[in-house]
């Protein structure tokens, strides 16, 4: 069914019903599997300052990004330990204006950032309970202003939260976080 709304002389015209909130469905994009636009259990997604969908693809151990109707752009990642490698990357957000995608990996028991197009930044985090450290960091979202970071450090039942520019833990023998965000 359709619907065709004019307003102010512009008609709009949209497929499905509409919901009680007012929504109704615009589309879909994606399968089963591991190829380009493709997901294995698809988490967090994320809208940049640009417009552009970034999707933290779980089972492939990567993220996507599309266009905003799901034309597919591009990817990063793989199974794995080192800088730019997951271990099951469960959310993702971009903090604007720079458009640095960070992401939640929460089996390396840190968080990792990108350029927008996936280029390593750098990463913070290791497993524990102290300051700045996780267990399991499965929520990330950053501010409205891409001044803070927030991490849901779900199993040690908190949330932390980094800011821009200043360091991100105290003095330890974790040593201090710094530059995350330039």
């Amino acid at each position: 069914m359709k619907r065709v709304i004019v307003i102010a002389g512009a008609t709009l015209t949209f497929a499905g019903e509409a919901t009680a909130a007012g929504w109704g469905y615009g589309g879909r994009w994606g399968s089963y599997g591991s190829g380009d636009g493709q997901f294995n259990e698809p988490k967090g997604i994320a809208v940049a300052p640009d417009r552009a969908v970034y999707v933290a693809d779980v089972g492939n151990h990567r993220v996507q990004y599309f266009t905003p109707i799901g034309s597919f752009l591009g990817k990063w990642g793989s199974y794995g330990y080192g800088n730019g490698n997951f271990a099951t990357p469960s959310d993702v957000d971009v903090a604007p204006p720079t458009g640095s995608v960070f992401v939640a990996d929460p089996n390396n028991y840190r968080i990792q950032r990108f350029t927008p197009n996936g280029s390593f930044l750098g990463k913070w985090g290791s497993y524990g309970s102290r300051e700045g450290q996780f267990d399991l960091p499965l929520g990330i979202a950053v501010s409205a202003t891409g001044a803070r970071v927030y991490v849901a450090d779900t199993w040690n039942h908190r949330i932390q939260y980094f800011n821009r520019n200043e360091p991100a833990v105290a003095p330890t023998s974790l040593g201090r976080v710094k530059a995350l965000f330039r």
